[in-house]
């Protein structure tokens, strides 16, 4: 009888907390306690599930069969009210889950403006979108984020709100992805040229349903390869293609990559980390997960050559897009649990088909306007080979920028200059209503 008013008074602390409580919370507070209580229901319910485990054995073997039969009964009653107990708390931010409206000086969501989380049905899956603007009649912008199996969405909610005021700004969640990660099914379907049909039917769901002839592509690293593909296919859909730490050739970027940091641990005597890049040797890797010798990599690359020259302080401060994720209130926790199997399962399906690609010879032509936007302290992505393939680009007209104070996220380290180039540049040479 304990049990189950223990169990009433927690269901009744939980729906007090979400009705009464976390409305008047700020976000940060909010995940902060969801987080603990999460993470303490988790644990109970592993303690619980160890202790029921335990009794059902001795239930085996004891000769006193009903003592331990209802000793046993009560064990499992408790675990399935704990179970029941953080299946409500899991709900309960996925019903909650939503992008806040855009208020204006008196607090009030701004006359004539969309902030809306939203499921479409695209390339036969469902999948999410994240739309945010001032003016709905202000051109579509789309967003790619990098990866792939990544969502950069928290990332360009937090640094990138200034292009709300002049742009209806859509962050696809892609297949695979965060909210999306359960249209990863079938795998077979997680391939270049889907996402890039994906990106075309949408952006032609996007002119129907904002009036527009044409949308702004943008994309990120993964993204800016799913991008090109995407315009080569249909440059008809779109005013101009920003691809921002565009990525040209994975193999030898990668490969780059591997030979700088093999140097590196040479020259500063990490002996240990020399062996582990030599056992794991050249990528591309390959077998049933290799984002775990890429992870290695790519994280050492990350310590020794991005970290130490972040020059933004705000960015250092709140960029981190793990605890972004956490905090984003478009997200519940099972979105985030998606998120984290999005990195490891998508990934592992989708890189190993990146290997063969070079834009040199695959995308020598972009018959659209083409800005391109590398960071020159980018080590996991080399400046040298995106320049080298802008120099060879054909397009109507084409703009390289440099930003010098940033590496691979660019657009968030120096979210100002971004910004700049596109209001003040991009949308005033190419926006044709």
């Amino acid at each position: 009888m304990k049990k189950i008013y223990l169990f009433l008074a927690a269901a009744l602390m939980l729906v007090t907390y979400f009705f009464g409580v976390r409305p008047f919370l700020g976000l940060a507070s909010a995940s902060q306690i969801e987080r603990i209580v999460l993470g303490g229901l988790v644990l109970v319910l592993l303690g619980a599930l160890l202790v029921t485990l335990g009794t059902l054995a001795a239930l085996i073997f004891s000769k006193e069969k009903t003592s331990w039969r209802t000793r046993s009964r009560g064990q499992m009653v408790f675990l399935f009210s704990v179970f029941i107990l953080l299946a409500f708390l899991v709900s309960m931010s996925q019903w909650l889950a939503h992008t806040p409206p855009i208020l204006g000086a008196d607090g009030k969501p701004l006359p004539n403006s969309i902030a809306s989380l939203e499921k479409v049905r695209i390339g036969g899956v469902d999948q999410w979108l994240i739309i945010r603007g001032q003016d709905i009649n202000k051109p579509v912008l789309l967003f790619l984020s990098g990866g792939p199996g990544a969502s950069e969405a928290a990332r360009v909610l937090r640094f990138n709100q200034e292009l709300e005021k002049h742009f209806v700004v859509v962050i696809w969640e892609q297949r695979g992805c965060g909210k999306s990660y359960p249209s990863r099914y079938p795998t077979s379907d997680l391939t270049i040229e889907q996402y890039a049909a994906d990106i075309n039917e949408l952006s032609e769901i996007l002119r129907a349903r904002f009036d527009e002839q044409k949308i702004y592509l943008v994309g990120h690293s993964w993204g800016a390869i799913i991008g090109v593909r995407a315009v080569q296919a249909r440059p008809d859909l779109f005013h101009a293609y920003v691809g921002t730490a565009q990525m040209v050739d994975v193999r030898e970027t990668d490969q780059i990559i591997y030979r700088m940091v093999m140097e590196y641990s040479r020259q500063t005597g990490d002996t240990k980390f020399v062996q582990t890049l030599e056992a794991q040797g050249e990528p591309p890797y390959t077998g049933k997960s290799p984002i775990q010798p890429y992870a290695t990599l790519f994280g050492r690359e990350y310590a020794i050559y991005e970290d130490p020259n972040i020059k933004d302080p705000e960015y250092r401060r709140d960029g981190d897009i793990l605890m972004l994720m956490l905090k984003q209130p478009e997200y519940g926790w099972l979105d985030r649990l998606y998120y984290l199997l999005g990195l490891v399962n998508t990934f592992n399906v989708v890189y190993p088909q990146l290997q063969d690609m070079d834009f040199r010879l695959d995308a020598p032509r972009l018959d659209l306007p083409v800005y391109i936007v590398l960071g020159r302290h980018d080590m996991n992505n080399p400046y040298q080979i995106p320049e080298e393939y802008f120099n060879l680009l054909q397009a109507p007209t084409k703009q390289l920028d440099f930003f010098e104070d940033s590496g691979h996220g660019m657009i968030w380290e120096e979210a100002d200059k971004f910004h700049d180039l596109m209001i003040n540049t991009v949308l005033p040479e190419t926006y044709q209503p």
